[in-house]
């Protein structure tokens, strides 16, 4: 009596989702139900072939960058941090699409040395060089705002691109940062290029139609360890730019001047040598993908195609799956520098 008991206790627990999935089989079956089915699965699929073929298109559409290439007396660009990597290809793009360019670091020999490169592939162009520690906390962007005002001719396009760890070791504990550490981070990627945009936009609003350009990171979307404050940085930098071009359009100026929030991955550069197959791309990939993007009305997106695949694919992770990738690529990188720093003492 007792096993017909038990077994009667375990066949209910199966009987009651069993006489549910028939019910809900059943209607399904109904001509309504199948009718309804159809036309939420068209619905489905149209959405989802809309947005793939916006996709697509945002990639492969003409740029407006041209637009902002209309003084008469020469279109200039500043571009921030421009003596390496991703900076330099900013710098060597632009003077490649007609404009003059501005370069701003603070390695003086640097600066000349780019200086002339670029000058003697691109003998049309004017280019000027600013020294400029965005590091420092005593207000390093007046250096720019002066030589700007001094340019024989007028700022049309604002790159804020220095950016980075800026600090060595790159990867640490934040409790491990010393003061010093943590200031330098948050100078150079938060304070310095807030503080530009704001000294330069009165001129930009006065050279309308322009462009500003912020270079922003994927690390402002995860929990990166050993990167808190940079990863913060850039998390206000999406914020700021989502803000100024709210502003700029509640104050009628919307169409005059475009705002853009670059979200870069993977990109070679001096500070980066970790590569990723298929996603990781050379500066001047990245560059010429995000200038590409000017005028398609979106304000934070990724300027590369290959990086907006790797995001969707990220994306399709679940949550405790890509944070343990995460942690455990982070762990990897940190005792690689560890090692590093050991051999070289």
């Amino acid at each position: 009596m007792d096993n017909r008991e038990e077994l009667y206790k375990r066949f209910r627990i199966f009987a009651v989702p069993i006489y549910y999935l028939q019910r809900i089989y059943a209607l399904w079956r109904t001509e309504t139900a199948q009718l309804t089915t159809a036309v939420v699965g068209t619905i489905v699929i149209g959405l989802a072939a809309y947005r793939f073929a916006f996709f697509i298109w945002s990639f492969i559409r003409p740029s407006t960058l041209q637009r902002y290439c209309h003084v008469g007396t020469g279109s200039w660009a500043v571009v921030t941090g421009a003596t390496d990597g991703i900076g330099r290809a900013w710098a060597d793009e632009l003077s490649n699409r007609g404009f003059n360019v501005l370069l701003h670091g603070r390695n003086p020999e640097k600066l000349n040395r780019v200086k002339k490169e670029l000058a003697a592939k691109y003998p049309r162009r004017t280019l000027d060089t600013v020294v400029a520690d965005a590091s420092k906390s005593d207000h390093p962007e007046q250096a720019l705002l002066d030589k700007v005002n001094q340019l024989p001719g007028k700022l049309v396009i604002l790159v804020n691109n220095v950016g980075g760890a800026v600090v060595s070791p790159a990867y640490q504990t934040h409790a491990a940062m010393a003061p010093s550490s943590i200031d330098t981070v948050l100078n150079t990627n938060a304070r310095f290029p807030v503080q530009l945009t704001s000294l330069l936009l009165p001129i930009l609003k006065e050279n309308k139609p322009a462009l500003i350009l912020n270079c922003g990171s994927a690390t402002a979307n995860f929990g990166i360890p050993y990167l808190a404050a940079y990863s913060g940085t850039k998390a206000l930098i999406e914020g700021f730019t989502r803000s100024l071009d709210a502003e700029l359009e509640c104050e009628g100026l919307g169409k005059d001047i475009e705002v853009k929030c670059l979200t870069i991955n993977n990109t070679r550069s001096a500070g980066n040598k970790t590569e990723m197959p298929v996603f990781t791309i050379d500066a001047g990939e990245l560059v010429r993908g995000s200038l590409g993007k000017v005028g398609d009305g979106e304000v934070i997106e990724f300027g590369h195609w290959r990086h907006a695949v790797q995001a969707f694919v990220v994306g399709l992770l679940p949550g405790r799956v890509l944070r343990g990738y995460l942690l455990d690529q982070m762990r990897m990188r940190k005792a690689v520098e560890e090692e590093e720093v050991a051999k070289s003492r």
